[in-house]
């Protein structure tokens, strides 16, 4: 039936993660409120999902308190969708500084990620969060039925 909420289906998820969206991390702060930041994010093949961020951030601290984390990914203009990964997450260094490079050639090719990251300068070190295993929601704009 036309115009019915209903999720992405296999290939439309496969599709709209491969574009380049502004992805919003939420982490359980230690008062119980929510702590919601926006963050890139790069789909792994075995269905997790993973995020660059600096070692020393309020999410990470986060994180090694308390693992469970939501990423929510949403299209900004026509056809809407949704997708949303909530999970346990684990914090690793390994690897970490080429997955920054990976994250930010994503975003920004590859002349633009290396631009940005030399920018950073000295930075603190570089941490990947993945969501192994997530629960996965999504939706489909219903327009678009």
């Amino acid at each position: 039936m036309a115009n019915e909420i209903r999720p992405l289906s296999a290939a439309e998820l496969t599709e709209f993660l491969a574009e380049e969206h502004l992805a919003v991390i939420t982490t359980n702060a230690p008062d119980g409120f929510p702590h919601s930041t926006p963050v890139w994010y790069m789909a792994e093949p075995d269905g997790a999902m993973g995020v660059v961020a600096f070692d020393d951030t309020v999410k990470v601290r986060n994180l090694r308190r308390d693992p469970k984390a939501a990423v929510l990914i949403a299209s900004e203009k026509p056809p809407y969708r949704w997708v949303l990964y909530r999970g346990v997450t684990e914090v690793t260094t390994e690897g970490a500084d080429e997955y920054a490079r990976r994250v930010s050639e994503r975003y920004l090719g590859v002349q633009g990620a290396r631009e940005y990251l030399d920018s950073l300068g000295a930075h603190p070190p570089f941490v990947i969060i993945r969501l192994r295993d997530p629960r996965i929601t999504s939706m489909a704009d219903p327009a678009d039925s």
